[in-house]
C-alpha cells in the first residue's frame, strides 16, 4: 500500500472513531437504551462501510461496541459486562456489523467494477468505430497506436507488423523493435500487472501477423485481448484490401497491355503477309540467279517464322481472355521434345542441345501446337541467358503420375525471391534484364498454357551450376 493510500485510511479512520464518539455522547445525553443506541451504530457502520470499504467500517464498529459497553451496560463507565444478556447483544452487533460490512464492501466492489467494466466496453466500441473509419490506402498502423493509446488510456503503446516489417509507436515509449519481434517469436501472451504491462501476439487464424505492446495502462486481460483482436481484424483488412487492390490494378494493367499486344500483333499480320506473298512468289517464278534466290529463301523462311510468332500473340491473347478452347488429344511429349529440338536447331539457331529420353512411355492428353509454343519458349531463354559455350539439356520422364519436360542451361542464375515473380507477366529480373532483350510474356505464357492443362511449371538455380525449368502435365487418362 502506498504512503497517500495510508493517509487516506488513516483519515478515514479517524472520521469514523469521532463519529461514533459523537454518535454515543448524543444517545447517552437523550437517554437512549442499548438497543437504540446499537441501532443507530449499525446505520453508522453500513455508512461507512458503503463510503470507504470493510477496513474502515470494520476498526469503527470494534469503537462503536466499546462505547457500547462503556455508556449503555451495567456497570456502567467500565469497560466490564456483568450481564449476560449484554454479552450477546454486544456479540450480535459486531458479527451484525462485520456481516453488514463485508456486504456493503462487495456491493460498492461491484458497483465499481460494473462502472469501470462499462467504461472498457465504451472505449472498446469506440476503438472498433475509429478502426472501421480508418483509410486503409495508407499505413494503418500510424492511427491504430493512437486510437489504442486513447482507448486504453495507456502510457504508451507499440505494434509491429509482420507483413510489411513496420514498427509503429505513440507515447512516452521505450519499446524496441528488437523487444516486440521476441514477442512474436515467443508467440505468447504475457502480462506484467505491477509494471502495467501487457504484451500480446497477433495473429490471423493460426498465422502470426504481428505483436502489441502496451504499458501504464488499467484495463484488464479481457480488453487488451479485445483490443488485440480489433488490432489484428484491422491489419488483415488492410492486407486484403492492398492485395485486392494491386490485383485489380494488375488486372486492368494486363488487360490494356494485352489490347495493345493484340493491335500490334494484327497490325503486323498485313505487312507481314505482303512480304510473305512476295518472297513465295519471287520463290515460284525461279528468275532469279542462285545468290539472289539463296536471300529469298532466307527472306521467306524468316518471314514465316515472324508469321508463326504473330500468330502465337494473337493465341495468347484469346487465352488471356478465356476465348481459346484446348484442343486436346493423345500425344507423345518424347516425340513433342524431339521435334522442338530440331525447330530449335534450325530457326532458333541453337545447335548445341542434348535430348535424353525415358524409356517408359511420356504420353499426355493435350493441346499439342500450345505444349510446342511453352518448350520452344523455354529454349529460347535457355539459348538467350545461357552461356553460349555449353549446351542445353533436354530431359523427359515420367514421375509419379506426371510426364515431366526439364530444359537445362548453364551461366545464369534465378535468385530465391525472383522465382515466382518471373512468370508474372511483363516482368523481367533484374538480374537476367541486362544479358537479352524481351518483353516479359514469353514465361507467362508457359505458365499459362501448362495451368490449362492442370500441369505445373517451375523453376531451380544454382549459381554454380545452372538453371532448370520443369514442365509437369498429367499423364493420358489421370
Amino acid at each position: 500500500m502506498s504512503s497517500i493510500a495510508v493517509r487516506r485510511s488513516i483519515v478515514r479512520l479517524s472520521f469514523g472513531i469521532a463519529a461514533s464518539s459523537l454518535l454515543t455522547l448524543g444517545a447517552y445525553r437523550f437517554h437512549f437504551n442499548l438497543s437504540a443506541a446499537t441501532s443507530l451504530h449499525l446505520f453508522l457502520i453500513a455508512v461507512i462501510a458503503l463510503r470507504w470499504g470493510f477496513l474502515e467500517a470494520s476498526m469503527t464498529s470494534l469503537v462503536s461496541v466499546a462505547c457500547l459497553d462503556y455508556f449503555f451496560t451495567e456497570p456502567l463507565f467500565h469497560f466490564y459486562i456483568s450481564d449476560s444478556h449484554d454479552w450477546l447483544a454486544l456479540g450480535t452487533f459486531e458479527s451484525v456489523a462485520v456481516l453488514v460490512s463485508r456486504l456493503s464492501a462487495q456491493v460498492n466492489r461491484h458497483a465499481k467494477e460494473a462502472e469501470t467494466h462499462q467504461k472498457q466496453l465504451q472505449r472498446l466500441y469506440e476503438l472498433s468505430q475509429n478502426i472501421l473509419l480508418l483509410d486503409f490506402q495508407w499505413a494503418i498502423e500510424e492511427k491504430l497506436v493512437i486510437h489504442l493509446h486513447q482507448a486504453l488510456a495507456a502510457k504508451s503503446v507499440a505494434i509491429w507488423n509482420a507483413y510489411d516489417l513496420r514498427l509503429s509507436k505513440n507515447g512516452y515509449s521505450k519499446f524496441s523493435e528488437e523487444e516486440l519481434r521476441a514477442t512474436l517469436l515467443s508467440a505468447s501472451n504475457a502480462d506484467e500487472w505491477e509494471q502495467a504491462r501487457s504484451r500480446r501476439v497477433l495473429r490471423s487464424g493460426t498465422r502470426s501477423i504481428g505483436s502489441f505492446l502496451i504499458e501504464g495502462h488499467t484495463a484488464d486481460a479481457a480488453s487488451i485481448n479485445a483490443a488485440a483482436s480489433l488490432v489484428s481484424i484491422a491489419m488483415e483488412r488492410a492486407r486484403s484490401f492492398k492485395t485486392a487492390s494491386s490485383a485489380e490494378a494488375e488486372r486492368q494493367s494486363e488487360q490494356l497491355r494485352a489490347a495493345v499486344l493484340d493491335a500490334l500483333a494484327h497490325a503486323y499480320k498485313t505487312p507481314l503477309t505482303a512480304i510473305q506473298t512476295s518472297s513465295s512468289g519471287l520463290l515460284e517464278m525461279n528468275t532469279l540467279p542462285p545468290a539472289e534466290m539463296r536471300l529469298v529463301s532466307l527472306i521467306d523462311r524468316q518471314v514465316t517464322h515472324l508469321n508463326e510468332i504473330t500468330t502465337q500473340l494473337l493465341r495468347t491473347a484469346k487465352f488471356d481472355s478465356a476465348a481459346l478452347k484446348l484442343k486436346q488429344h493423345d500425344m507423345d511429349l518424347a516425340e513433342l521434345a524431339h521435334e522442338s529440338v530440331a525447330e530449335s536447331r534450325e530457326h532458333l539457331a541453337i545447335p548445341n542441345i542434348q535430348l535424353t529420353l525415358s524409356d517408359r512411355p511420356t504420353r499426355a492428353f493435350a493441346d499439342k501446337h500450345l505444349v510446342k509454343m511453352a518448350l520452344m519458349q523455354l529454349l529460347d531463354n535457355a539459348a538467350k541467358y545461357g552461356s553460349a559455350e555449353t549446351s542445353i539439356d533436354v530431359q523427359v520422364w515420367v514421375e509419379k503420375e506426371e510426364s515431366v519436360v526439364s530444359v537445362f542451361n548453364q551461366g545464369s542464375f534465378i535468385a530465391v525471391e525472383e522465382r515466382t515473380k518471373i512468370f508474372k507477366r511483363f516482368y523481367r529480373s533484374p538480374e537476367m534484364a541486362h544479358k537479352a532483350s524481351g518483353t516479359g510474356i514469353g514465361l507467362s505464357v508457359v505458365r499459362q498454357i501448362v495451368e490449362a492443362h492442370q500441369g505445373r511449371v517451375w523453376v531451380t538455380s544454382d549459381q554454380n551450376v545452372g538453371t532448370t525449368f520443369f514442365l509437369a502435365f498429367p499423364q493420358k487418362g489421370l
